[in-house]
């Protein structure tokens, strides 16, 4: 039965974390409508189901004016990020893997994985989950061989994702970059995501990482 190490991941947020660059078309159709009509059109483009449509947009309707207007512009700025859900836990090898790994005295040789996710949300209701799984063997205090990385984000928002791994000193680093689109009125929003996680000098049991705007 694989041991579970629990680990909060320090996820470090760029300052705007999802910056969003308004197409000149929408800031010409923005300056004839109304804040929230413009911000509804974001949010009918998300196609929520409805109960989560009329939390949004009630709660955008209670916002003072300046931070309405603010929000119509970028969206983004009502995003939320709830505490992450991560673990580290040690994973049971291949038959081919216990053969190599005991040329490398055997218990010593360690095959972990990071399994985070984490939720982007508007009033409570979620709009693009992003998750992050990365394998690799340790020995001792480093990160020996990378075995697998792998991320997606998932939800309302169009998303494709790619990934890259490396070794550098000992400790090891899954990286997925994310770009992603919503249009409004026929113009887009756009961003690309970050999220990185690398293990810690010396233990490769526990991890840091963040999710930043690239």
């Amino acid at each position: 039965m694989p041991t579970r190490k629990h680990t909060t991941l320090g996820i470090v947020v760029a300052l705007a974390f999802v910056a969003f660059a308004p197409h000149p078309a929408l800031a010409a159709e923005t300056a004839s409508s109304t804040p929230q009509e413009t911000f509804n059109e974001f949010v009918d483009d998300l196609a929520l189901a409805p109960a989560g449509k009329e939390e949004i947009e009630n709660y955008f309707a209670s916002l003072p004016e300046a931070t309405q207007e603010a929000a119509a512009a970028d969206p983004s700025t009502l995003f939320t990020y709830p505490e992450p859900s991560s673990t580290v836990s040690q994973v049971s090898t291949t038959s081919s893997d216990e053969h190599r790994v005991s040329l490398f005295s055997g218990p010593a040789v360690r095959t972990l994985q990071v399994i985070n996710r984490q939720d982007v949300k508007i009033a409570g209701v979620t709009l693009i989950t992003f998750s992050l799984s990365y394998t690799y063997e340790a020995r001792g205090g480093s990160v020996t061989r990378k075995i697998a990385c792998n991320g997606a984000a998932s939800g309302v928002i169009s998303a494709s994702s790619s990934p890259s791994t490396w070794i550098s000193q000992g400790r090891g680093t899954c990286e997925i970059r994310t770009k992603a689109s919503v249009f409004v009125k026929g113009a887009p929003f756009q961003f690309t995501k970050v999220h990185s996680v690398t293990t810690q000098a010396g233990n490769p049991a526990r991890v840091d990482g963040r999710i930043y705007t690239a």
